[in-house]
């Protein structure tokens, strides 16, 4: 196992919350390495929606919003109980953008910053000097550091070789998703279905490009149905919308 130089931080995890943070770091003149397990593009689930606040922060970290691939929304649209509430984002708009494309391009907004990028690197353990934490070791090598960021997600491998384990009792949520062409891929509002289940809520994001982001979260169980949520919620909803396995694009 070979042994890097020393950083002055190494970030566990190129999401967006590592890729962000990476950033910044390596505006300030800092030596940072960022480590990622998988490579660039990869998939998330998720709804792909960003909030006025993401998007001010995206503006802080230099992303070019003018650029092709941004779908602006003006607002959130609540269903529930045979109901729609609109509520339109103060003084400002929201986004969308496939999480496939944003976290790529937030790791390499790093990159450009002075982050050094490896990524198919998974990090195996911490590094501990008298109880505190000095780097991280991969699977062939070995990386120190002044400070060590555990950006590695809501379950955190880095976090539980640790001993830092969540509460048995927190809530965990689980979702599903998939994309469809839709005539509602340009709606104005980020649109949320919140009676689908008990503790479950359903939504039908506009991309802009043809598709809409369609998916379901629920708090998890032992056995998750968000398939079968998903499924049953569409067979309600107008034909018209298009969101059918017919045009289902993923």
């Amino acid at each position: 196992m070979t042994a890097d130089r020393h950083r002055d931080v190494i970030v566990v995890g190129a999401g967006p919350a590592g890729s962000a943070v990476a950033c910044h770091l390596a505006r300030s003149g800092l030596d940072v390495l960022l480590l990622e397990k998988s490579s660039f593009p990869r998939e998330k689930v998720c709804g792909d929606g960003l909030t006025p606040r993401a998007v001010q922060e995206l503006r802080t970290l230099g992303i070019d919003l003018d650029a092709p691939g941004w779908f602006p929304n003006k607002g959130i649209r609540l269903i529930a109980d045979g109901r729609r509430l609109e509520l339109d984002w103060p003084d400002a708009h929201g986004l969308t953008r496939t999480r496939a494309d944003l976290d790529e391009l937030l790791a390499r907004q790093a990159v450009a910053a002075g982050a050094t990028l490896r990524e198919n690197t998974k990090v195996t353990a911490p590094l501990q000097t008298r109880g505190r934490v000095t780097g991280v070791e991969t699977e062939t090598a070995t990386h120190e550091a002044r400070l060590v960021i555990a950006a590695d997600g809501a379950s955190s491998r880095l976090s539980v070789a640790l001993g830092l384990r969540p509460s048995a009792t927190r809530p965990i949520g689980i979702a599903g998703r998939r994309y469809f062409r839709s005539p509602r891929h340009d709606e104005a509002h980020l649109e949320i279905w919140l009676d689908l289940a008990p503790a479950a809520y359903g939504w039908i994001f506009g991309m802009g490009d043809g598709t809409c982001n369609v998916g379901v979260a629920l708090l998890r169980t032992d056995h998750p149905d968000y398939r079968g949520l998903l499924s049953r919620w569409l067979t309600t909803l107008p034909p018209a919308w298009g969101l059918t396995e017919h045009n289902a694009t993923g």
